[in-house]
């Protein structure tokens, strides 16, 4: 229940998001029409290496490759249900749309704004998109540098064009993977 000193937050996406200025605890309505009882969470296995090689599929060149074998260790690791459904039941995405939407909002309050930046608005500057929640009161944001750190991997990448069956990372799984075969 939210106290008498409770306010709007200022600058946000109008979500109905209320903080206490006493503690800076958010108080943000849920998100999701769902109970948290029938909220189901699935728990990620750790992925076998050895079984997945032993039926014709070793990954172990692409996944060392791409340095995303921290990640899968993390797999292993354990499970907090109750702080994963409260995070996902108050979640939101924070993209170029919200953050054009806000701008909006904040030009029709005050049109003087018009042609002004996000700070200059009173308004957070936008780099990328997020996806905000709060579990237990605490405001939580979740962006592609954040599961990078939690994966041990540096949020850079590669796409590489043009990969046939006969490239070597991927000949022990490309008949599976790409053609379907079992």
């Amino acid at each position: 229940m939210a106290s008498s000193r409770a306010k709007q937050v200022t600058g946000s996406s109008d979500s109905g998001m209320k903080i206490n200025t006493d503690s800076g605890y958010l108080l943000k309505p849920k998100t999701m029409a769902i109970p948290l009882e029938s909220f189901e969470v699935q728990i990620e296995s750790p992925v076998d290496f050895a079984s997945l090689k032993r039926n014709g599929m070793d990954l172990e060149a692409l996944i060392t490759v791409q340095e995303m074998f921290p990640y899968f260790e993390m797999l292993n690791g354990p499970t907090y249900v109750t702080l994963v459904k409260d995070f996902w039941i108050r979640a939101e995405v924070y993209d170029v749309e919200v953050a054009l939407n806000e701008e909006d909002k904040a030009m029709i309050r005050n049109p003087s704004l018009r042609g002004k930046t996000r700070q200059e608005m009173g308004l957070e500057s936008f780099k990328q998109t997020e996806i905000r929640s709060t579990v237990m009161g605490i405001p939580v944001t979740i962006t592609e540098e954040v599961i990078a750190k939690a994966w041990r991997i540096a949020p850079t990448g590669r796409f590489l064009w043009n990969i046939t069956g006969k490239h070597p990372l991927m000949s022990s799984y490309t008949s599976m993977v790409l053609k379907g075969d079992l």
